[in-house]
């Protein structure tokens, strides 16, 4: 008769054979991904990395030599790249803070079964369908001190009104927040939508049944339904706003002075108008650095 192998024991080898098989297959399928992601992201990142310790620039022939750290000293450890990061996390949070509670209350109208919703979820995607660089151009426009469109709707309230958002620092600041709030709440709306659909009605007819308000309701069914989606929507939407450039370039191109000069903009200005690739090469890297602690935070979040 036979006997199975008793608890503990090692299986039989033509059982660790087929699961070798099995790893050795699932890497083989992977293998083309694996490659592009090593020539896309990894061999990038390495080149970038050696070349931050060097004093490589376009205006000098010849190869580049070592400097160390001297590119960190001299551009990361400055009030520069202070002040570039804290223009960055202020972007950041006030995009986020603007685009997730428009986003959940139209969410919140769009889910329910109503006539004209499927039009305006077609109309609300046209702004994710326009390029980040037409975007920008057109908001420059709008925003013209003498011909815009804001200084013309503001002249409807003061005829004297004369709003010059472009030549303020804070205008400015607060003018690419409502640009990247105006392009992203679209993506932000319908992420959460998705989010809406998929938590059952039979939880909102039994929290009804028990005497539940409206506002229990969505905060002890709604949110923690959709709270998977949410974290992903603050993620890419702050991951998105951490490296932006094109609105930024094509809204203020990091002014007035220096007031909307984020990270990526001090990285631009190094490596593309003044030509020290080694020294914008040292500002990407340790932009990598501080989205790190993100990352690992996200990853453990993202477990519970």
């Amino acid at each position: 008769m036979a006997t199975t192998p008793a608890a503990g024991e090692s299986a039989p080898p033509r059982r660790r054979l087929q699961r070798r098989g099995r790893r050795l297959s699932g890497l083989a399928f992977l293998s083309p991904a694996l490659a592009i992601l090593l020539i896309v992201i990894a061999l990038p990142m390495a080149v970038g990395l050696y070349q931050s310790f060097t004093d490589m620039a376009l205006t000098r022939p010849g190869a580049p030599d070592l400097v160390g750290l001297k590119n960190y000293q001299s551009r990361v450890l400055t009030s520069t790249f202070a002040r570039a990061a804290g223009v960055t996390a202020s972007i950041m949070v006030l995009s986020l803070a603007v685009q997730l509670p428009i986003g959940y209350y139209l969410a919140l109208g769009l889910s329910r079964r109503i006539p004209g919703t499927s039009l305006f979820r077609t109309i609300l995607t046209i702004p994710m369908m326009l390029t980040p660089v037409a975007v920008g151009l057109m908001w420059r426009f709008l925003s013209d001190p003498d011909l815009g469109f804001i200084r013309w709707i503001a002249s409807l309230v003061e005829r004297s009104a004369h709003p010059n958002l472009l030549g303020s620092p804070t205008g400015a600041l607060l003018l690419i927040v409502g640009v990247s709030a105006w392009s992203h709440i679209p993506f932000v709306t319908l992420m959460l939508l998705a989010g809406l659909l998929g938590v059952p009605d039979e939880l909102y007819e039994a929290a009804e049944v028990d005497g539940a308000d409206r506002w229990r309701q969505r905060w002890h069914i709604t949110l923690p339904g959709i709270a998977p989606v949410l974290l992903i929507v603050c993620v890419m939407r702050l991951a998105g706003d951490y490296r932006m450039f094109d609105l930024v370039y094509t809204v203020t191109n990091g002014g007035p002075g220096s007031s909307t000069r984020n990270l990526s903009m001090l990285a631009y200005f190094e490596g593309l108008q003044y030509y020290q690739i080694g020294r914008a090469c040292a500002i990407a890297m340790a932009m990598a650095v501080l989205a790190l602690p993100a990352f690992f935070a996200y990853r453990k979040v993202a477990k519970l």
